[in-house]
């Protein structure tokens, strides 16, 4: 809350401001950020006797930027601001700098400012304006560079509201193209092939990047009727996890929508930079998504197996019943004195398991 003294301090600096926020207040004070139209932005101590806010510059773990800047389009859904890609240029500070997914076009234009030219840029996309390249097919021909970016299409699920990119004479939701392009990560939708896709067009940059090279990947999770999808979580890397910043998302379609119950809007992306530090060996973390059904797996506990059985039949069942449907699990093929594992079971797991006569029962927190 801004009383008559904040105010006064801070009208000298309100000129242009889109953003303020204040947070904090204890034996330090109060902290106010102001953020302006350019991306500039000023910090200073609001409680301070002589209060005048400093520049704020550099990037940290956790990366905010409610203005966009000069650069891109704000109408091309699901660009990001060009803020960020400045500050990754002006920290890195990459001879050679390369953006094959470059949507509208906001990472050229912040090259172009900095003083990048032609002949230290990459630029291409899947849209033909920019060249039409596949990036998750093989065989590229680009040089290789310092620094790549990399702001893929989010995984959609059908039905949702999630932006896609090609296809905006097909079925008008895409953004160029008369038709919608195979290879358009965008129109996947299955999970298992936008991993597929994800990771080619990951692996494939990585390819690209010279000895000491970066790769900075800006990604996002998705949610639909219950349904959610993490890219980072689901992706495989290539090289070496260097840094992660949690980027928090503005201007969002639901950014005026209250909640209840259960349900927590996404309002965060992440940053992942991935180094690339010889040309030989590449350090691969690989994801995989298994599922392993507890009635067949003999390195399930028996306290597992016997809870898995009582939550089948809602917490509780007769002790005759619930042996026989122990006998049935591969486990019992190496114990034939079921009776008194079960009641071993119930001895050593008090707080899991509950007896009354017969019925044997799972407990509840008291």
């Amino acid at each position: 809350m801004l009383n008559e003294r904040d105010l006064k301090n801070l009208t000298p600096y309100l000129n242009d401001v889109v953003n303020i926020e204040v947070k904090g207040r204890g034996r330090k004070g109060r902290e106010v950020l102001l953020e302006y139209s350019s991306g500039k932005k000023l910090v200073g101590n609001l409680d301070h006797p002589s209060f005048r806010p400093v520049e704020l510059k550099g990037l940290t773990s956790i990366a905010s930027y409610f203005a966009r800047g000069k650069y891109g389009s704000n109408s091309w859904r699901g660009n990001c601001s060009g803020l960020l890609i400045k500050d990754l240029l002006e920290h890195y500070k990459p001879d050679t700098f390369g953006d094959l997914a470059v949507g509208s076009g906001t990472s050229i234009d912040v090259a172009t400012d900095l003083g990048y030219t032609k002949s230290n840029t990459v630029f291409s996309d899947l849209n033909p304006k920019y060249g039409g390249v596949d990036i998750s097919g093989n065989d590229l021909d680009f040089p290789l560079m310092d620094f790549i970016f990399f702001h893929p299409p989010y995984f959609v699920f059908p039905g949702s509201s999630m932006p896609v990119y090609s296809g905006k004479g097909a079925d008008g939701k895409g953004m160029w193209g008369d038709k919608i392009n195979p290879h358009d990560g965008s129109r996947i939708q299955t999970e298992a092939e936008f991993k597929r896709w994800f990771d080619a067009c990951n692996a494939n940059l990585y390819k690209l990047l010279k000895k000491g090279g970066r790769l900075a990947i800006l990604m996002g999770d998705s949610r639909f009727r219950g349904q959610y999808y993490s890219m980072f979580k689901n992706m495989d890397i290539f090289g070496r996890l260097e840094q992660v910043i949690i980027k928090q998302q503005h201007n969002c379609l639901t950014d005026s929508v209250k909640y209840s119950g259960k349900f927590i809007p996404l309002e965060h992306e992440y940053l992942v930079i991935i180094k690339k530090d010889g040309p030989f060996i590449v350090p691969i973390h690989h994801v995989q998504t298994l599922q392993r059904d507890i009635r067949q797996s003999e390195k399930a506990t028996w306290a597992n197996v016997i809870a898995m059985l009582l939550e089948d039949r809602g917490g509780k069942m007769e002790k005759g019943e619930l042996i026989c449907e122990m006998e049935r699990h591969p486990k019992a093929k190496n114990n034939q004195h079921i009776y008194a594992k079960l009641r071993q079971e119930i001895q050593v797991h008090p707080k899991m398991f509950g007896r009354q006569g017969d019925l044997i029962f799972l407990k509840t927190p008291v």
